[in-house]
């Protein structure tokens, strides 16, 4: 009811008539806060993708390489600062304990939502791409020298301001030496993994179904760059994940670790 009653004075959601529905699922953040989604799977499912390409990961990282001062915006409540398509808003309805309701604004569960909103962002920062790029709502800014960071975090600010987008100051990192961007640690030209992220890989438990290899792998592989031959090394375990292999993996009627 408190997400409800916030959303809706907010001007997020609104009472709806429509004749779709979809499901409420909440989430856990990891700032202990909690994420109101919504599970569109059915509405996904028959929904034309949009093709917009997202930015690599490796690239943007790559781009930091040589950077000496680094800030990183956080767009508060990311794709809700995105008007929804008036022909799209009846399709957003879900249901909930004291209702109906339906999105004004650009949900996080719709499959084309990260492509709509990297085209908002993409477009935003026309101009600035020598010294500013996004994955999705986490906005980097990157400069050789602090006088040069003050004019490029000026101007991309400037920016932000003029498109009526906000930032969550408290989760920015405001020109730093070293920053933690994209669960990677970036400083002085050196980009290296998140060492509680590298704990988490070793400490994973074996997997004993194709769904468990999958989400291991999905984990691993997130630091591929890191590790010499990863393909090669995790080839055993990506056949094991394909159509026909036996799950749960059994020896003589047995389950058996990976």
């Amino acid at each position: 009811m408190q997400e409800i009653t916030e959303m809706k004075g907010s001007g997020v959601i609104w009472p709806s008539l429509s004749p779709w529905a979809s499901p409420v699922v909440l989430v856990q953040k990891q700032d202990g806060s909690i994420r109101f989604s919504v599970d569109y799977r059915k509405l996904n499912a028959i929904t034309t993708p949009d093709a917009y390409p997202m930015h690599r990961m490796d690239t943007l990282l790559d781009c930091l390489g040589p950077a000496k001062v680094i800030s990183i915006l956080d767009l508060s409540k990311g794709f809700w600062q995105m008007g929804l398509d008036p022909n799209a808003i009846a399709k957003s309805a879900f249901t909930t304990s004291v209702g109906l309701y339906e999105f004004t604004v650009l949900p996080f569960s719709m499959c084309n939502s990260p492509a709509s909103f990297q085209r908002l962002i993409n477009n935003l920062l026309q101009g600035c791409e020598q010294f500013a790029m996004a994955y999705i709502d986490d906005m980097v800014i990157f400069s050789q020298d602090f006088e040069s960071h003050l004019i490029h975090l000026t101007t991309v600010l400037g920016k932000i301001k003029q498109a009526g987008l906000t930032v969550k100051a408290k989760k920015c990192q405001w020109a730093l030496s070293e920053v933690v961007y994209l669960r990677h640690c970036v400083a002085g030209g050196h980009i290296a993994p998140l060492w509680d992220k590298i704990e988490a890989i070793k400490d994973w438990p074996p997997p004993q179904t194709k769904k468990q290899v999958r989400a291991f792998l999905g984990l691993a592989g997130y630091y591929r760059q890191f590790v010499p031959g990863f393909g090669a090394t995790a080839a055993p375990l990506h056949e094991l994940t394909k159509k026909g292999s036996p799950d749960p993996y059994l020896e003589a009627g047995v389950p058996r670790s990976i």
